[in-house]
């Protein structure tokens, strides 16, 4: 059963009951990211996602690690570009619990001068740790290149600089303008009734105020733009794409299915031209990324340097082509492999409670399954075809690669930046 509260200071909470399961799935989304914060404060939504876990009134570090562990469940966190989540996993015997501690955490973490100091070295570690991950690295610095001006084309980690500035009284600032009830959701899945979660957050939750929603800052993005940044690996990590769409448009169905047939398995395009066929990569995939007002797509894809030229030559055929390659039979195969992996996340409550929040930012209401599938069912083949021929443009790709620059030829990259 699918529930949805307003409370009187704009906290919604939505609840989809299960009392045939023995867990409980339970998030709290703040409606801000990366993208809200100012140049000075670049990084700042993850540093006080890692903050929030060091202490509060009632509970220590400690404390709050040793209860989730001796129940059994989990409590974490993370940071994206438009929202923050903190969430837990317990079984429904230790809902009661694991809520209090999330509350004491959002409401009452202190923020010592000590423990900000300790946690600055923590996320130092991070940012080397991702340096030295170059798969990941790459999507970064292809929506630096993408969106060069604004925060949104800025990692969510911030930087060395930026981390190291900061300390309690910046926390606190950032929190009171962005931690407000009108920005937060709560999301619910598994053995507990729509009630009691109301219950246990509604009075906790009584008294953060309402806030000013920021104006987020009109997205800039650069076309044909390339950018190569020389790091000693084996492979060349390449990943190239372009503007796509909002996490409102209502295409986004039609793109979900382009987006697995270009790249969404072993059974898609890439894949089969570039590995199976040609024996160019070991991994390749398409992706795409939904914000408020923007969107982009992407292809990713690992290969030898003396590759890079065969490579990009596949893809931009791939591509200019692409409305041509589309058959439906490829549309009926995405539509099965795409409500397979609905049908079968449903088996998680993580994953039940990940939906319940993504209907509620998309589209401000509870969208079930049935209606979801009805929605990709609806799609048709001249759909694709369309959205092939706008979104998809090789001739105005932007693109971000890493790898050893010295064994490529310098008329190489150049020639495919033009």
């Amino acid at each position: 059963m699918y529930q949805r509260t307003v409370l009187p200071n704009g906290v919604r909470i939505i609840t989809e009951h299960m009392p045939y399961l023995r867990s409980v799935t339970l998030g709290a989304w703040f409606e801000v990211g990366s993208r809200h914060e100012e140049l000075e404060e670049w990084g700042l939504s993850h540093f006080i996602e890692h903050m929030m876990f060091k202490g509060t009134e009632k509970y220590s570090a400690r404390d709050i690690a040793e209860i989730m562990d001796q129940r059994g469940g989990y409590l974490n966190a993370f940071t994206g570009k438009e929202q923050t989540c903190y969430y837990f996993k317990v079984l429904d015997e230790h809902y009661g619990t694991a809520a209090d501690v999330l509350q004491e955490m959002l409401l009452r973490s202190q923020f010592s001068p000590a423990e900000t100091e300790k946690e600055k070295g923590v996320v130092l570690e991070e940012l080397l740790m991702y340096e030295d991950s170059p798969e990941e690295l790459v999507h970064d610095l292809f929506s630096e290149t993408l969106w060069p001006e604004g925060a949104l084309g800025r990692s969510v980690l911030g930087s060395s600089a930026t981390v190291g500035s900061f300390e309690p009284g910046l926390i606190r600032a950032f929190m009171t303008k962005h931690y407000t009830a009108d920005r937060l959701i709560i999301a619910s899945a598994g053995n507990v009734s729509h009630e009691r979660v109301v219950e246990t957050f509604a009075s906790a939750f009584a008294s953060l105020p309402r806030g000013e929603r920021p104006r987020l800052a009109q997205t800039r993005y650069l076309t044909g733009q390339g950018s190569f940044h020389d790091k000693d690996t084996e492979q060349v990590h390449l990943c190239l794409g372009g503007p796509g769409i909002s996490r409102h448009d209502p295409r986004r169905y039609a793109l979900c299915l382009l987006d697995t047939v270009i790249g969404g398995g072993v059974s898609s395009l890439l894949f089969q031209e570039l590995r199976e066929e040609r024996g160019l990569v070991y991994n390749t995939y398409s992706f795409t990324s939904h914000y408020d007002d923007t969107g982009a797509y992407g292809v990713y894809a690992g290969f030898n340097p003396s590759n890079w030229t065969e490579v990009w030559d596949v893809l931009y055929r791939l591509f200019k082509n692409l409305p041509q390659l589309i058959s439906a039979e490829m549309l009926e195969r995405a539509k099965g492999q795409v409500k397979g992996s609905l049908v079968l996340s449903l088996e998680s409550t993580s994953n039940r409670m990940n939906r319940l929040l993504r209907g509620e930012l998309d589209e401000g209401a509870i969208v079930t399954p049935e209606e979801m599938i009805a929605r990709i069912e609806a799609v048709s083949c001249g759909d694709l075809m369309e959205l092939a021929g706008t979104v998809y443009n090789p001739e105005k790709w932007t693109w971000a690669a890493l790898g050893p620059r010295h064994l490529i030829k310098e008329e190489q990259l150049w020639q495919k930046i033009c």
